[in-house]
């Protein structure tokens, strides 16, 4: 344990006798101010104790043992990211963001909601329950309430015992089998500032309760997450647009030809385009 004694400094204004005082150093103040004398004393102060963990924490080994920590840990995180990312199938990415989401943390149960363009439930899967758990969730009596309630906090919500928070929070009871609920981290999903939907995650492989890392790790996960629900939503709406035009296209008696907007090549020719382009051959 290492000890610091502060001292304190005294200063007292003094006329010139002061200068004869044994032990005492004067200083000159100026032209028509008094003469300065200045002693230091020791204060007898409680000391400042500085702790074997404080000491711990300047360490190096120490610090190098959170930078491989962090390491690591942003590893794991772009491994998740470039799993979720390889699909632009909506539904093979969303239940790969859950089992990514359940990796990272060591959570049991993962849940995701994405909401629509116009902020509608349109999606709630989950992971880490059997079919039978995933219908009783879905069925449970003011389950919207829940989905309402998370949806509107600011922060993520990490919570020791679900059950009690809900209880608190007015909210309905979860029983068996789904309940009691313990140990539960959730965090909104949000896209340029814009809500598009909740990660829920409920106990833990290891047992004990989510911590302050994995709340982080979460959050940072659920922003790329954002984006990787965004493109698959894109892609699958691209193609949904494209299969209701193909047919109105084809039946269409004006030529039509469909380029690509970036090499300038021809992607499709309706029947009429291909008579066309035959007639001119």
């Amino acid at each position: 344990m290492i000890y610091f004694y502060p001292i304190t400094v005294t200063v007292w204004w003094q006329y010139e006798a002061v200068k004869d005082r044994p032990g005492a150093a004067c200083l000159n103040s100026g032209p028509n101010l008094p003469e300065a004398s200045v002693a230091v004393l020791p204060r007898q102060s409680a000391p400042i104790l500085i702790s074997d963990r404080s000491r711990q924490m300047r360490q190096p080994n120490y610090r190098d043992d959170e930078i491989q920590t962090l390491r690591e840990r942003l590893t794991r995180l772009s491994e998740a990211s470039l799993r979720v990312s390889q699909s632009l199938d909506l539904d093979t990415v969303l239940p790969e963001v859950l089992d990514s989401a359940r990796s990272l943390t060591g959570a049991q149960i993962a849940g995701i909601t994405a909401l629509d363009e116009q902020g509608q439930l349109e999606n709630f899967i989950t992971s880490g329950l059997t079919p039978e758990q995933h219908r009783l969730v879905v069925a449970l009596p003011g389950g919207l309430e829940f989905f309402d309630h998370l949806m509107h906090l600011p922060e993520p919500l990490r919570v020791a015992d679900f059950s009690a928070y809900s209880r608190k929070a007015g909210l309905p009871e979860i029983g068996p089998p789904l309940g009691p609920v313990g140990t539960f981290l959730a965090t909104p999903v949000r896209l340029l500032g814009r809500y598009v939907g909740s990660i829920y995650l409920s106990g833990k492989e290891s047992g004990g309760a989510f911590t302050q890392d994995d709340e982080e790790t979460l959050v940072l996960f659920a922003s790329q997450a954002a984006l990787v629900i965004a493109n698959a939503r894109r892609h699958r709406d691209e193609r949904r647009a494209r299969a209701d035009l193909e047919p109105l296209v084809n039946t269409s008696p004006v030529g039509v030809v469909v380029f690509d907007a970036r090499p300038g090549a021809p992607l499709s020719l309706n029947r009429a385009a291909r008579r066309l382009v035959g007639g001119l051959r």
